[in-house]
């Protein structure tokens, strides 16, 4: 498993979910007690899914109780990617004859999910120390307490490096298909997803809406960004300068300068910029339109400029982008 750089306060990767080493259609699930079986069910169930779409068996699972089962059955091939399962009421500590099988298993495994509880697992077995973490609410605490260099994320899912965590039954479900999307392709993730009933890559947060979502957030109500934002996005395709936004608004370009710089830490221009990008991602991975087209339709003066830009941003060209929508990173 891929464990080096771990530092949680580096530049989180545009890419969490690109190397294709971890991303594997093998699958290994443990549970921490027969109370959270059913979570391993519906996981379990969004790969039989997944294979019934893709009209082929391509991902195959096994699944342990870890707590009735010998240190034997607790092991995870370096092609595997290994599911802890725990609930959202009591932590999964491992203790006494789990300990060093669970911690072999998460050090040799292509990948390693957790869920709820089971967050406490590769803590508690010395193996992963900073991370970035989706932690459900009732572990915040413990959380801390054990790793006080854990960021722990908003989302219900998070993906890091090789590691990625869900914060309950439901994110589980979520998380899954996150992994087969990777592999497969967004619009293969967003078939499954409408087929579960679960929301789709095109209104995850991580681009588009929960871009906008974030930065409104961060503005904590302060009416004149929220103003300047949504005027923003109301003018993707036809851009505006700084100094038109804030005329609309009725203030000085300079008193909205420094209320993006307090609010949002960032500028005006580049704020706008990063809308008109994540309107490109969208568009590069949800519809068939030229790229050309999609430089017009986003407010960029050339296609050069679109694709500089979107480079620096996400660390892809959009061709790559469209083609790993397409077909994933097979």
């Amino acid at each position: 498993m891929y464990l080096s750089n771990l530092d949680p306060v580096g530049t989180p990767d545009p890419r969490p979910l690109r190397d294709q080493r971890s991303l594997s259609n093998k699958f290994v699930f443990f549970v921490q007690n027969r109370d959270s079986a059913f979570v391993a069910e519906t996981c379990i169930h969004v790969l039989r899914r997944a294979n019934k779409i893709l009209a082929h068996d391509i991902y195959d699972w096994t699944c342990v109780e870890a707590a009735n089962s010998c240190s034997e059955t607790l092991s995870c091939a370096p092609d595997q990617i290994l599911v802890l399962i725990g609930g959202v009421e009591t932590p999964w500590r491992p203790t006494g004859s789990e300990v060093s099988p669970l911690r072999s298993a998460i050090r040799n495994a292509a990948r390693v999910c957790v869920v709820g509880g089971a967050v406490f697992v590769p803590l508690a077995t010395g193996v992963l120390g900073a991370k970035r973490l989706s932690v459900h609410s009732a572990f915040h605490a413990g959380v801390r307490e054990t790793c006080s260099t854990v960021e722990m994320q908003d989302e219900a899912t998070c993906h890091y490096k090789a590691f990625s965590s869900a914060t309950g039954p439901a994110a589980a479900m979520q998380m899954i298909v996150e992994l087969i999307g990777a592999r497969e392709g967004n619009f293969t993730e967003a078939a499954l997803a409408r087929d579960l009933g679960l929301e789709g890559p095109e209104s995850r947060s991580g681009n588009g809406a929960g871009e906008r979502w974030r930065l409104h957030r961060r503005a904590q109500g302060c009416e004149m960004i929220s103003d300047a934002l949504q005027i923003m996005e109301d003018h993707i395709e036809d851009t505006l300068s700084v100094s038109q936004v804030s005329e609309i608004i009725g203030i000085s370009a300079r008193k909205l300068e420094r209320g993006f710089a307090e609010k949002l830490g960032s500028s005006p221009l580049k704020v706008y910029r990063d809308l008109r990008l994540d309107r490109a991602h969208d568009l590069m991975t949800q519809t068939s339109l030229p790229v050309g087209e999609v430089a017009i339709a986003c407010g960029f003066s050339n296609v050069t400029l679109m694709k500089r830009w979107f480079q620096k941003k996400y660390g892809e060209t959009p061709c790559s982008v469209r083609r790993q929508a397409f077909n994933g990173i097979h």
